[in-house]
This record gives structure tokens, sequence and C-alpha cells, in this order.
């Protein structure tokens, strides 16, 4: 169809199979128009339209391998076949409209998220570029077919094809053919050409469980009383799924409950249909049930013992123009050669180029393997969401019902983006790594363990299957928080150029509730009791009453020490430490506060990078005036670099007037010549000590946590020179400074500073991020307990340290 390739869309959504389909029908439910299915075939319906082999059926019920909200009276047959099926999905493209929002022939070569314009742009194969604010793959698992690696292929003289590339232009009757493959497709099409050939050689790698298929023809009575009383193909389905669905126990929970209810009646069924014991033994699998992938077929064992059809379980050596040959150095000759290889089902998304923020590939993010939270989404990759993605595979029910519960959760997100005003929504890293941790635990005692399947990667990763119930996963994408996910719009006009982003708060009213809790308590129990009329030892007081308040995290431990003669708190995540260290200089406007008071941030900051994190316990204000402070920080860096780190494996952070020592200390070290640190990690940092940003006047109510006030208090305190160059970051000549990562809340009196430094280091030419978190206050990370918003502030800012940290190392790796 002819489309504006220049205009955003709302969602552009590649496949036209069941996901696809299914995704764009809940579009158009809920009121979304502008949105553009991309096919690169010229019909829809995915593996249903490719694969039209002979033979070729689902394994799954009629009434249950269709959508729910499109129950088809018409089924001929308990289990439909090919054509049916594939007729089925042009009806529901038909029904709902879908083919006037369809482009044909449109191949994705590469999908790009531009960060500026919060946009996913999707290059076509024939050079045409897309645009859209969501990107929804539903290509599928089983949509890439696999050849083997076997020498030769290319050499064989006859017609070689792919099952589901199947060459109707080639008579079989009566040829020679080889088929390579035993899986679910072969043993569909074997029965079906078996006594058409002459001779069919079928080369088997192993064996498969093999059960019967309850399979039956509808009478036309049946499909009348369907179609005039819908209740009865519920409760068909019903059925159906319920017998199904128990089946999960045995390949997730009690694989003994294969082996009493799938592989007993296989051993049956095998004795039953094959006579020959010499046969039987090719026949019976080598490994335990369920490993593999359990196949239904009537008529395949049968098929075994055709006179034409020879059983070939030596392993093939190459291919030659004449046939296949085996290690024994037997030929079989051919006409024909037949791959009933399957699909590349580990080869996520696989040959597009995707690429999120940063530049990050998703081919590279997936380098120790395919994972994706619920399935659907990996970070990075704002505003992509993959239907029937890593582990959402099922050895036990239909997939089309899976597919419903994440297009009703893919809806979910896209209703919350419309709610906050965001512009991009995108998971989280720690929620994503711990969902992915599950997934691997629970597959580690499943039944797919213990042999080579195509379940698994290269690296022996099951990335396909869903060790669960297909219940509770839909009852998990139903409830799952969204907190789980960052939602975010770009900077103000004003910061036109800055490179960053607006962090909105997680919808949920238990965020909104606690937020407002805080700024209530905040504004009562600190604000008004820090600052003047009240001396150093008073304020300290009240930082040592609240500070139990805001405790720190586990999976940290803790140890006093010194670094350079200061002493300091050393934050050691547990486990194996990355290489590298974490300074961080507190915050308390130079005159209050320590390690103890920033837990809340120190640890987070330890257990999320892998870092070891350092907090000096420097010398204060009025007690210790400026240089006292910035001279601790410089001993303890040059106590790291007297332990071996080189410059780049150090990152420098801070809060508040903490951050503006982290920066007066790499202005000095850039004065003295030294390598920067791998970056700077900077919490609403205080860049101006005449307190001249204009926030200081328009937020000066608005932040629950600091006044003007205290920080003109402080300041005396601090007594720094207004010519003290270190501490004129906004006025000085950044280049050279490690890169920048800046949050700052958009309620603060700081807001300023956090700005104009950002704007400072775009004119220095210094990479620098800026994230601005609506509707928070100074250095709000101190509450990361209650507050959702700030511990994932706090996981973001060990992201990017860790990531400095893995690219000096990439990059010193690279130079050995």
């Amino acid at each position: 169809m002819p489309h504006d390739t220049t205009t955003p869309l709302t969602a552009l959504i590649i496949g036209t199979g069941f996901g696809g389909l299914g995704m764009a029908i809940a579009l158009r439910r809920a009121g979304i128009d502008d949105f553009l299915l991309l096919e690169k075939a010229g019909d829809v319906g995915g593996v249903w339209r490719d694969n039209d082999y002979p033979g070729a059926a689902c394994d799954v019920p009629s009434h249950l391998y269709s959508f729910s909200f499109e129950p088809n009276s018409h089924w001929s047959r308990a289990f439909a076949t090919q054509p049916e099926i594939h007729a089925y999905l042009r009806h529901c493209a038909n029904k709902y409209g879908l083919l006037s929002r369809i482009r044909f022939g449109a191949e994705v070569a590469e999908a790009r998220f531009d960060e500026a314009a919060q946009l996913w742009r999707v290059r076509l194969a024939g050079g045409d570029t897309l645009c859209a604010r969501q990107l929804i793959t539903a290509v599928g698992q089983l949509s890439r077919p696999a050849l083997p690696a076997i020498e030769g292929l290319e050499r064989f003289q006859g017609p070689a094809f792919h099952s589901s590339q199947w060459d109707h232009g080639v008579d079989l009757a009566g040829k020679q053919v080889a088929v390579i493959g035993t899986g679910a497709s072969a043993i569909q099409f074997v029965p079906a050409i078996v006594d058409q050939v002459g001779r069919l050689n079928l080369f088997q790698r192993s064996a498969a469980y093999v059960l019967p298929r309850t399979d039956r023809a509808y009478s036309d009575a049946e499909r009348e009383r369907f179609a005039r009383q819908p209740w009865r193909m519920k409760l068909q389905r019903l059925g159906v799924y319920a017998s199904h669905e128990l089946r999960a126990l045995g390949f997730t929970r009690l694989p003994w409950l294969l082996r009493l209810g799938a592989e007993a009646p296989f051993r049956r069924f095998l004795r039953r249909e094959v006579a020959d014991p010499a046969l039987r033994a090719q026949l019976t699998p080598d490994y335990p049930i369920g490993c593999k992938r359990i196949l239904l077929s009537n008529n395949y064992l049968a098929a075994m013992t055709r006179p034409q059809l020879n059983l070939v379980t030596t392993p093939i050596r190459r291919v030659v123009p004449e046939g296949v040959e085996t290690t024994d150095g037997t030929l079989h000759r051919a006409d024909v050669l037949i791959h009933g290889t399957g699909f590349a089902a580990t080869e996520f998304l696989a040959p597009m180029h995707i690429v999120g923020r940063a530049g990050r590939v998703l081919h590279d993010a997936w380098a120790d393997g395919a994972q994706a939270y619920l399935g659907l989404t990996v970070p990075g990759f704002p505003n992509l969401f993959m239907l029937y993605g890593p582990n959402t595979n099922l050895g036990h029910n239909s997939i089309v019902y899976m597919l419903e519960s994440q297009i009703a959760h893919v809806m979910r997100c896209l209703h919350a983006l419309r709610e906050t005003g965001a512009s991009t929504l995108e998971v989280r890293t720690e929620p994503y790594q711990r969902y992915n941790r599950r997934i691997r635990q629970r597959l580690g005692s499943s039944a797919w363990q213990g042999c080579q399947s195509w379940y698994l990667d290269a690296q022996g990763r099951n990335t396909v299957n869903w060790p669960g119930f297909t219940l509770s996963y839909r009852a998990l994408l139903r409830t799952v928080s969204l907190r789980a996910y960052r939602f975010t719009q770009p900077l103000p006009a004003d910061l036109a150029g800055v490179p960053g982003e607006r962090v909105l708060p997680s919808p949920g009213a238990l965020e909104a509730a606690s937020a407002a809790t805080l700024r209530l308590f905040l504004r009562h129990a600190f604000r008004a009791r820090i600052g003047p009329p009240q001396g150093a030892a008073r304020q300290r007081a009240v930082v040592r009453l609240l500070t139990p308040l805001m405790p720190g995290t586990g999976g940290v431990t803790h140890q006093r020490g010194a670094l350079g003669g200061v002493p300091v708190d050393e934050v050691r995540p547990t486990g194996d430490a990355a290489p590298g260290a974490l300074l961080y200089l507190h915050g308390g406007a130079f005159c209050l506060g320590g390690p103890d008071s920033h837990r809340a941030i120190s640890t987070r900051l330890a257990r999320g990078s892998g870092l070891v994190t350092w907090v000096p316990d420097y010398r204060l204000a009025p007690e210790h005036p400026w240089p006292a402070a910035v001279d601790d920080a410089l001993a303890c860096w040059q106590a790291l670099r007297a332990q071996g780190l080189a410059p780049h494996q150090i990152v420098l952070a801070g809060d508040s007037a903490g951050a503006s020592v982290a920066l007066a200390l790499a202005l000095r070290l850039k004065a003295l010549g030294e390598p920067p640190a791998a970056g700077l990690l900077l919490i609403s940092p205080l860049t101006d000590l005449s307190l001249g940003g204009p926030s200081m006047a328009t937020h000066a109510l608005d932040d629950p946590m600091i006044r003007p006030d205290w920080l003109r208090q402080a300041g005396a305190w601090y007594a720094c020179p207004p010519d003290a160059a270190e501490h004129q970051p906004l006025h000085a000549d950044l280049a050279g400074l490690p890169p920048l990562h800046i949050q700052a809340g958009e309620q603060e009196v700081l807001l300023s500073d956090a700005t104009r430094l950002a704007q400072q280091a775009l004119r220095c030419g210094l990479p620098c991020t800026l994230e601005l978190h609506a509707q928070r206050w100074h250095v709000f990370h101190l509450q990361a307990l209650p507050l959702a918003s700030a511990r994932a502030a706090l996981e973001r800012l060990a992201q990017t340290a860790r990531g400095w940290i893995d690219a000096a190392g990439r990059t010193d790796a690279e130079d050995a």
C-alpha cells in the first residue's frame, strides 16, 4: 500500500502471521489506526503461508490454535491442515480491515533508534525508510530455514530445497529422493510422499519420540452446532486448553510424569507400528523424553516400514553431485535432495540489523545468548517489543495463547505511554537481569536439559522455551508492575542539543503516594532543621538522627579503612568485583554528612556496577575550609593509582557538594597533566558557588530537601576564593575531562547548576548525558528504600559506570 515515509507512525509491525495480525487487531480495537504492517512476501500468513509442503498441519488442536476473539466454527478437522490455517489468517486480515495497512514485498534490512527524534527508523531492503514511535516484531522463532553444515551441499546436481521452501514444480514420482532430517516437518511430509517416490533415503541423526495425533474430521452436524451455539466452541477450547496445560508439569516440574504419560505410550505405539526389532531400535531415542520436541503423527512410524523407504542412521560425510555419502563410504544416490532440518530458532530477529541507544547492536547485546524481559523487551532498545521472543516457545500448549498474552501487555505499555505523556518506554537492566536469572534457574530443572536440540543456542543455553504454565505467564504479564520500565521524554526546548532525557515517574499509586509522603516528611524533618540559624553541630546531629532512615542495600560488604591517609568506607559487592573502582564523594554542602549518611547511594552503586566503591570521610567545613575536601579527594585518587589502577579504571562520582568536589578533582588532575578518569557521575551537582543560578529563586519553595539560605551559610563556611579555578566549572574549558553523566530533579534549587554544566560541556565538546527527573527533588536518590524512581536512577548510574570501565577494558585488550 502507498504510505508517506516521512510521517511518523504510532507503530510498525514486522510480520503478518498470528503475532503481527493479532497485534494490528488490538491496535485497531484501541482506536489506533496509524500503524503499518511490513510483510516481505506477497500474502499474509507467516509460517503458515511458507510451509505448504505435502502433509503440513498443526500439532495443536484447531479450536485452541486460533484467536480467542475470532473462533472458527468451520474447522474441518480436530488438527487443522496448512491450507485451512492460512485461509483463517487471510479471513482475519480481511474481517478486521488490515489489508489496507499492510505493505507487501517490504523486507526489513535495518531498524535504528533515533535518540534525538525518539523514533525508530526502519530501512527496507528496497531502500525506503519508514519511521514510527513503536517497533513491534512478529517474525516468530520458526521463520528462517536452517540448512545443515554438510560439505558439498552446493555441488548436488539435482533439485534441492528446504521443506519450508517446497518446490512444487519438482515431480517426485518414481524419483530417488534423499531427505535429511527427521523433525516436525519431516514426519509430516515423508508419509505424504513416500508412496510417490521410487526410493526414499531418510537420513536420521537422532530418533524422535512420536505419539499418535488424536485427529479426526468434524462432521457437518458438529460444525453447524459450533456455528449456532458458540458456547460449544468455547467449551471445546477450554477443555483442550486444560488438558494441554497440565502437560507443563511434566516438562517443567516433574519430568517423571513424561516417562509415565508419554514414553510408555510411545514404546507401545512403536511396537504396534514397527514389527522389525532392528528398525525399532533405530527409531528408539537415546535421550530422555521431552529433551527434544515430542512429535505427533499417525502415519510416520508406519511409513518407516514401506519397502521403498530406507532409514539411514550412519552419519553423513558429504554431499556429492550424485547423492549423499555417509561415513562408511556408502553413496546413496538421489535425484532430489530435501532438507527437513528445521529452523534457526535461536537466531532471533536475524538477519535484521537492530540498533538501539548509543549505537548498541542487538546482536552484540545477545552475544552470550538471546534473552528479554518477559520475552518482549531489552534494555537499550526503547519502544521495541518482540512478540514470540526469547523463552516464550512452548512444548505443551498453543503459542497463540502466549501471543495474546504478549499483545495485551504491549497494549498495557502503550496505554501507560499515553497516560504519562512519555515518548519512550525501556525496560531497566536490573529487573531484566533478575527475570532472566529466574528463567535460567527454572530451565535447569526442566525436561529440556540433557541433550542437544534446536531449543539450545551455540553456548548450550535454552533461549527458546518458557519454563512454566501459559496461565502463569498470562497472569505475570497482566499484573507485573510497570516500574520495571523507564518512561522518558525529550529534554525541554531550552536544552536543545544537550544529549539526555526527561525521566518520568513510573505509573502507579504506590510511587505517587511514596513521593508525596516523602515530600511532606523532608520539608518538616530535614529542610526546616538544616541551615541557619542552626550551627554545624546541631545540623550534624539532625543528619545522624535521620541516617537510619536512609539505609543501604544488601549484596555488599563494608569495611572501614584509609586511602592516602583519608578515612574511607570500602563498599565491596559480594562475589568477584569487576576490575576498577568508583570513588564517591558524599554531599552535605561541604559541612555535613559522611559515608554512613549516604549508604543508600554508595551501596547501590557498588552492587549495580560490580565495582568496589570507596567513600572518603573527607574533612568538613567550617573546621576545614577549602581546599581540604579537594585535597582529601586527590589523596584518595593517588592512593588508588598507587594500588595499580589506571586512571581509566576509576570512576569519579558525587552528589551535591560532593559532586562539586568530584568536578574540582577532575579539573585539578587536568591542571596537573594527569590522564582523565573513566567518567564522572554527578547527582544534583553544585557548580556555581556564587549561587547565581535562576532556579535558586524559582525553585526555592519547590525543593523539599534544601533551601538557598543553607547553601549560602555552607558556602561561607567552605570559604572558597572566587578565583579558585577548580571550583569554576561553568567558566572552565572542560575539554579533556572524563565524560559526564548528570542527574538532577526538576524541583530542586540546583536545577540550573546541572543544566548549565551540561550546556558548558556541550560547548567544550565534552561528552555529557543529562537526566532530568520529573517531580523529584535535590538528591532524591537518598530515599531509594521507599522510592522506586530513586532506585532506578541509581541503577542507571551504576550501569553507566560499569559501561565506562568495560569500554576501557576492551580498548586495553585491543591495544594488547
